[in-house]
């Protein structure tokens, strides 16, 4: 792709945007105008902005592949392109920009509101609220079934900081995505991009044999957990002193969420309640059983021992609504 040529899809993701951000496409699934959503001025000038900023990107990769493959004869050109585009961009971002005196601009939206997205109000939240743990939320525990995000920001005091965390898809995967920290891009591993669960086991093997260096937590699922289960003896033959945090819901999480509402049988998404923490035991782990923060005394002591064998953690986590992205993505399906 020529830079002169940039894809439409960053002018409709970035016009996107600024089409949510002016208050006529509401946040989520709900559908805005289709005609002034669109066409109107922050959608328009974001959408070309979009562009403009693909140009430049483009044309300055292309430039490298050129010199790379000794095609030097059209490195000069594309770095005209390259400078032109970046110039256009910088134009168009400066033009979205503050009202001159170094303020943020509102936008104002079509009821005539200028409270915006840009405001001092959200310029404080902005600072409170640096991380999630600095939200406040209700905790949800009832000393049977620990809340989530009570257990994800509890596990983020006790554990190294110099840690890699591996993620498992499903229901609960927003909470130690939000809640643990880590200490650089590398120390975070996604597998949602395959929209499957049942990786998050062997791609945190992965990431500790790289990184033997850190302590490598693995978040799964219940569901995810039990489908790869047979990898809980690859840690352990491998002798991998890892951290397995199960939030155990009892379900598919996602699946009873989405498909609940609407009366659909869960018989085939609901399990029985299952010793997770047993079963890491019959493997060779450390299991523990954490229905309060309370029981976290035994991840402590194994945190200070020798940790020759690795650690599995069942947690029976509260399960009686929906994370919030779910909710939010499930909303108008």
């Amino acid at each position: 792709m020529w830079p002169g040529k940039a894809s439409t899809s960053g002018t409709m993701s970035t016009g996107g945007c600024g089409a949510i951000a002016t208050g006529r496409v509401p946040v989520g699934n709900a559908a805005g105008n289709l005609v002034t959503s669109w066409l109107n001025p922050v959608s328009i000038l974001t959408g070309v902005l979009g562009v403009a900023f693909s140009a430049y990107l483009a044309a300055v990769y292309l430039a490298a592949d050129a010199r790379r493959i000794s095609e030097r004869l059209v490195v000069p050109a594309l770095r005209i392109r390259a400078l032109l585009s970046g110039a256009v961009a910088g134009a168009l971002a400066g033009s979205e920009g503050g009202d001159g005196g170094g303020e943020p601009r509102s936008v104002r939206h079509k009821n005539g509101d200028y409270g915006g997205y840009r405001s001092p109000a959200l310029r404080e939240r902005i600072a409170r609220e640096v991380r999630w743990r600095d939200v406040p939320f209700t905790d949800d525990s009832d000393g049977q079934r620990i809340d989530p995000r009570t257990l994800s920001i509890a596990l983020d005091d006790l554990l190294p900081a110099e840690r890699t965390v591996a993620v498992d898809s499903g229901n609960f995967m927003g909470y130690p995505s939000m809640y643990l920290s880590v200490p650089d891009e590398a120390g975070f591993c996604f597998t949602q991009a395959f929209q499957s669960i049942g990786l998050g086991l062997a791609s945190a093997i992965g990431a500790a044999v790289a990184r033997p260096d850190r302590m490598t937590v693995a978040a799964l699922g219940d569901g995810g957990a039990l489908m790869g289960v047979s990898e809980l003896e690859t840690v352990v033959r491998l002798g991998i002193p890892m951290v397995v945090v199960v939030y155990d819901d009892e379900a598919y999480g996602a699946e009873v969420h989405h498909f609940g509402p609407d009366g659909d049988p869960l018989d085939t998404v609901r399990f029985p309640p299952t010793d997770i923490a047993a079963i890491g035991r019959g493997f060779g782990f450390e299991g523990v059983t954490v229905r309060s923060a309370g029981d976290l005394g035994p991840v402590r002591d194994w945190l200070a021992g020798p940790r020759e064998r690795p650690l599995l953690i069942d947690a029976k986590v509260t399960s009686f609504r929906g994370s919030w992205w779910l909710e939010e993505a499930f909303r108008g399906h």
